[in-house]
């Protein structure tokens, strides 16, 4: 079992990894919360070469699909191609920070549950010796 300066040390070091990704998330610059890769399709056209292994593309797509709102899935425009990666991107890192954080966080739970069993006094140690709601005897 770990002692109690161990068990504080990696509290204070996970604490300290928290607050630098924390600064890092709260300069988040704008995102789009969708994915944005590249695609290749088939026509319809029966005597194309799509049909035949060679489908069309690639193109750029962006997929992006949110509760209550209508599935996006279509083209990137080409004037906007390259910002729309960017912007995926740091919707990306963004989630994978945010991943971070929670794993962090977990950790210094298990670090406090830990410290707690050791800092923990029974508290059968403080009770009377007489029977608990009986008056003492007068006399």
């Amino acid at each position: 079992m770990e002692d109690l300066s161990s068990i504080r040390k990696r509290i204070y070091d996970t604490d300290k990894k928290r607050n630098l990704l924390l600064q890092k998330l709260l300069k988040t610059k704008t995102f789009i919360a969708a994915q944005v890769y590249e695609r290749f399709k088939t026509c319809g056209n029966e005597n194309c070469k799509c049909r035949h292994g060679q489908p069309h593309g690639p193109f750029l797509w962006i997929y992006q699909n949110k509760k209550n709102k209508r599935i996006l899935s279509t083209t990137v425009a080409d004037d906007k191609k390259d910002e729309a990666k960017e912007l995926a991107e740091r919707y990306k890192v963004l989630l994978e920070q945010r991943q971070k954080l929670r794993e962090l966080d977990s950790d210094i739970n298990i670090y406090l549950n830990a410290m707690e069993k050791i800092l923990e006094k029974e508290a059968n140690e403080y009770v009377t010796k007489r029977h608990p709601g009986r008056p003492k005897k007068s006399g």
